[in-house]
């Protein structure tokens, strides 16, 4: 996987798109982007990045400093949301932006059988991802 994304100048764009954050901080900025109602808990941040609470915590302080992320209690105080920033939203647009333009040049240098076997080949990596993560028991 990491010469997957070395060959596919992953880093690069991080970089680009990222303001000099580290790949861990683009994805759990990525992450909290995605997830249902633009926010998650630390705890599920957690979960997601299979990371401990102490790192996750340290990850998202870092990015509230970057103003990223943005932290609030819930009505049980114990629960904190994460959510992205106006900058963070910024950020992770312009990462997705960037990939897109990366894969669509990709794909129209190629041929369609070539497409083809690609789509195929995706499918099966995504299978077997899935294969793996429903069988990896989730740090507590």
């Amino acid at each position: 996987m990491p010469l997957l994304a070395g060959r596919l100048r992953l880093p690069g764009l991080f970089e680009g798109a990222g303001a000099g954050l580290t790949p861990s901080q683009m994805l759990c900025a990525l992450l909290v982007g995605q997830a249902e109602k633009g926010r998650m808990t630390a705890g599920e941040l957690a979960r997601e990045l299979a990371m401990s609470g102490p790192s996750t915590t340290a990850l998202v302080d870092r990015l509230v400093k970057a103003d990223l992320l943005a932290r609030a209690r819930g009505k049980d105080r114990r629960v904190v949301w994460v959510s992205l920033t106006e900058r963070g939203v910024q950020t992770v647009e312009r990462l997705r932006g960037g990939l897109r333009e990366r894969i669509a040049h990709v794909l129209e240098s190629m041929d369609a059988p070539a497409r083809r076997a690609l789509v195929d080949a995706l499918g099966q990596v995504s299978a077997f991802a899935d294969q793996v993560t429903m069988q990896q028991p989730r740090p507590a």
